[in-house]
């Protein structure tokens, strides 16, 4: 009896062991993953920090993005810690975490939640969130994402559709295009047409202005009255992804050569293959006899500021932010700021501005979805409408 308890106690032991739920694993292997170096310091709580990317010119360092995957966590709380959360920008020191910064989570990648559960210090700038999921594997951003894979889906749902002409106008360091949707009804008078061209993702890691040019290339395409009304009167021109480079590489704001691409518009000698693409197809429009009427690049200012705004050199566009705002809120910011792509395009003559979007919420209200941001796509739409008309 005694020799069966010997080989019995250990076989137990063995099971116990063996039929135990494996250890919580994170990885970032994946289109638009990014996590600094973690350390799990107790069961389900990890140390660690953002990846710190480091502009070209050493006067930059943005952080802020994190995106990863979590294995084996059904039934379990994982806890993150992130320390060492302030970067650099234009000099200056760059804070964007706050108390009230919420994570998202998703058991597919379609279905976003955010995370409530969350803590900041501003003196020592950690950052704490956790979450109990109910899935093995889950995955988690610091907001929504938009990855190149999702553009790929768009771009080829919009193959051969009847008003949508697709362009690949210029190529990464990586090798990937720089996609440029036009929309129009070609079988309405081109004469009198108004040009508008509308460009997102700039900066990796603001992701939201992904989701707002879908709901504006989905709403334009759509049966709606107005957006028939705005197929006839006006050439759409969509480029949804200035940086998937840096996008697909987890990168926070800045493409793979460390380049701020909208800080490079106006100096030549910082030149980097997207935005000196996306001039060339300007000049070529141009050369073609065509006009350029409004321009509007879409970014977010993180989950800092709790509204969004639209951001001008001159009061020529106040009216299209008041048309704008009949249909989602968004408030008028004048800047003078240099070398980016408005003031680029504002020296061409070009009634230009900057969207930025909160990737929270406004004001105290409900926080942000992915829909919020597709409908404000159509109310961009609208209002673009509008401010011709009047």
């Amino acid at each position: 009896m005694k020799n069966f308890y010997r080989l019995f106690i250990p076989f137990v032991l063995f099971l116990s062991i063996s039929c135990s739920s494996p250890d919580i694993n994170l990885s970032q292997d994946f289109d638009h993953g990014s996590l600094g170096d973690m350390k799990e310091t107790s069961p389900g709580y990890f140390k660690g920090k953002t990846a710190h990317w480091l502009k070209r010119d050493g006067i930059g360092d943005q952080y802020y993005w994190f995106y990863f995957r979590a294995d084996h966590v059904a039934g379990k709380t994982l806890s993150i810690e992130l320390r060492d959360l302030i970067g650099v920008y234009r000099g200056n020191p760059h804070l964007v975490y706050t108390d009230h910064t919420q994570p998202v989570f998703s058991y597919d990648r379609e279905n976003w939640e955010r995370i409530t559960d969350v803590s900041y210090d501003s003196a020592t700038h950690t950052f704490i969130f956790s979450e109990s999921f109910q899935q093995d594997t889950v995955w988690i951003a610091y907001a929504h994402p938009y990855p190149w894979s999702r553009l790929e889906q768009l771009t080829g749902k919009l193959q051969d559709q009847e008003y949508v002409t697709l362009e690949n106008i210029a190529k990464t360091a990586e090798g990937r295009e720089i996609r440029l949707v036009t929309i129009t009804d070609p079988q309405a008078d081109a004469e009198n047409k108004k040009t508008v061209l509308i460009m997102a993702l700039q900066h990796s890691g603001e992701d939201a202005g992904g989701f707002l040019v879908e709901g504006l290339i989905d709403y334009l395409l759509s049966e709606d009255p107005g957006a028939q009304q705005a197929r006839g009167k006006f050439i759409f021109h969509v480029i949804p992804m200035m940086n998937p480079d840096g996008i697909v590489n987890g990168i926070t704001r800045y493409n793979t050569a460390m380049e701020d691409l909208n800080n490079i518009w106006v100096n030549d000698e910082r030149a980097q293959p997207e935005v000196t693409g996306v001039k060339s197809w300007v000049d070529r429009w141009y050369a073609e006899g065509n006009a350029i009427d409004l321009f509007i690049d879409v970014h977010n200012h993180s989950q800092f500021h709790t509204y969004h705004a639209f951001i001008f050199q001159d009061h020529s566009l106040d009216s299209l932010v008041t048309d704008m705002n009949n249909h989602w809120p968004i408030r008028i910011w004048h800047s003078e700021f240099e070398g980016s792509s408005c003031s680029w395009f504002f020296r061409e003559g070009i009634p230009s501005g900057t969207i930025e979007l909160s990737q929270s919420r406004i004001g105290d209200g409900p926080y942000l979805t992915i829909e919020d941001y597709l409908d404000y796509g159509a109310g961009t739409v609208k209002g673009i409408v509008e401010f011709f008309e009047n």
